[in-house]
């Protein structure tokens, strides 16, 4: 499946869980719904690159420096959590269950 195709799914994912919120506020963060669905994927294709080639780079005299790829993955995972907060007030909830996807996610970065 291509990256385009895996963010339309996570989009209607979350789309699906505005459901039984009021449509005007569904509508009103349509956008960041579509950025937060964008960010999931960019960071699970970041995820791999920081498996199969590691987070920290080392040069030829021995120094060590922090990939591209997990600068990126670091600054990408904040602004993530930041967007699914915002995403989570508007439906209305104050604790996000146990069993949450990003609960999951941030238990497997940490």
């Amino acid at each position: 499946m291509g990256k385009m195709s895996n963010v339309n799914v996570e989009y209607l994912r979350l789309k699906s869980l505005f459901n039984s919120v009021d449509p005007t506020k569904t509508e009103l963060v349509d956008n960041l719904i579509n950025e937060a669905a964008f960010m999931k994927v960019q960071l699970s294709t970041l995820q791999e690159q920081i498996k199969k080639h590691g987070a920290v780079q080392i040069s030829s005299k021995g120094n060590q420096r922090q990939t591209e790829a997990a600068k990126y993955y670091t600054k990408l995972v904040n602004s993530y959590g930041t967007v699914i907060k915002t995403l989570n007030s508007i439906m209305g909830k104050n604790v996000i269950d146990d069993d949450d996807e990003f609960d999951k996610f941030m238990a497997r970065i940490e």
